[in-house]
């Protein structure tokens, strides 16, 4: 897909209000990706779709990379299991990479905290 042509046309200003414009779809549309994914998991939509995985379902028939696709089906788990995980995603709290991160270690009993302390937090920060 190409840029669109006017884009080399928009002042600084304008520009960098799109990027944001455009950062505020991509996040809306993975949260609609993850609920979406979540739905079909449950379904086991999948199987009667030909695959054996969600996993496989995704690399396969959408034709995302393995990393994208393990990360939004650890994200989708979670997000069930957890839906104030979904809510920090949607707003921009969280980023995918700390909701796998965290994912293993995740309980009913620390789950508030650790999202908490997890805001706004680098990778590595998020890590340690």
């Amino acid at each position: 897909m190409n840029a669109p042509s006017n884009i080399a046309s928009l002042s600084d200003a304008a520009l960098l209000a799109r990027v944001g414009n455009l950062v505020d779809h991509e996040r809306h549309a993975t949260i609609d990706l993850i609920a979406a994914l979540g739905e079909v998991d449950t379904r086991k939509l999948y199987l009667s779709a030909g695959y054996s995985s969600l996993f496989t379902y995704c690399v396969k028939a959408l034709r995302l990379s393995e990393q994208a696709a393990y990360d939004r089906i650890a994200a989708a788990r979670c997000g069930r299991r957890f839906p104030q995980v979904v809510e920090r995603l949607a707003d921009g709290r969280m980023t995918l990479t700390a909701v796998c991160l965290l994912r293993p270690v995740l309980t009913e009993e620390n789950v508030d905290d650790l999202l908490n302390r997890a805001r706004h937090k680098s990778k590595r920060a998020v890590a340690r």
